[in-house]
């Protein structure tokens, strides 16, 4: 048995929170801070027509918030991929627990829909058995180019699985993205995993992503849009200009 604690059983929900706690207050204190030191002018109409770009800048500033910032970024992602598997393996479900240790980001979770993971409490953890885990390494990709050298970078440690999240703007070809991953991954990793934000043309206000698999399956999801509480969303950046 391994000791793991627990982050969350309902990604969805915490990414609600980390948006409403965590990445809108900080977006808005950065808008209203350039807006008194003489900034162009940004209206509420601006901010309300293009809200996941204020939560993703938001999360970028509180990417840069020390440590603890940086941990709860890494769960935000952790909480996406965790509700992404939970959507595409209905047979399962896919807790999300913090890191046992530095040597890796977040960790998830995956047994049985319907059972619950063994476990008795311990202090401020609880020791979990019969799941698969999956220790997971977020990299920030913000050129393709640097793709092939983070994964031999990664190849050092054993046991884990990269996640990528894309931080520049532009096409991919993803055939190529493939092409890259599986010449250089040498069998080091059985799944690598790539994701980035992107508009969805139904509704360009909903944050979405692709989420790609590189090497197991080399296959996309061209469209993941997260299930979120847009009232209690509007609302926060509502009251913040009332």
């Amino acid at each position: 048995m391994e000791t793991y604690k627990l982050f969350t059983k309902e990604p969805i929900k915490s990414l609600e929170e980390i948006i409403l706690q965590e990445t809108i207050p900080l977006a808005l204190e950065k808008l209203a801070n350039g807006i008194e030191s003489n900034s162009p002018a940004i209206t509420k109409l601006d901010i309300l027509n293009n809200i996941p770009n204020l939560i993703l800048n938001g999360l970028s500033l509180l990417r840069k918030r020390g440590e603890e910032g940086k941990k709860i970024y890494e769960l935000f992602h952790g909480c996406i991929l965790s509700a992404f598997l939970n959507g595409i393996e209905s047979k399962f479900r896919h807790d999300l627990f913090y890191p046992e240790d530095e040597s890796y980001d977040f960790l998830i979770m995956k047994y049985p829909n319907g059972k619950t993971a063994d476990f008795k409490p311990t202090e401020n953890k609880e020791i979990y058995k019969n799941g698969t885990i999956f220790r997971m390494e977020l990299a920030e990709l913000t050129r393709l180019e640097d793709l092939e050298r983070i994964i031999t970078d990664k190849s050092r440690y054993t046991k884990r699985i990269p996640l990528f999240s894309i931080a520049f703007n532009g096409k991919l070809n993803f055939q190529e993205v493939f092409n890259k991953a599986k010449g250089v991954n040498k069998n080091n990793f059985e799944t690598i995993w790539l994701m980035g934000q992107i508009n969805n043309p139904e509704n360009k206000n909903k944050l979405a992503y692709f989420i790609a698999e590189l090497v197991k399956h080399s296959e996309v999801f061209p469209l993941f849009e997260l299930d979120l509480g847009w009232n209690d969303i509007n609302k926060k950046i509502y009251e913040a200009f009332n």
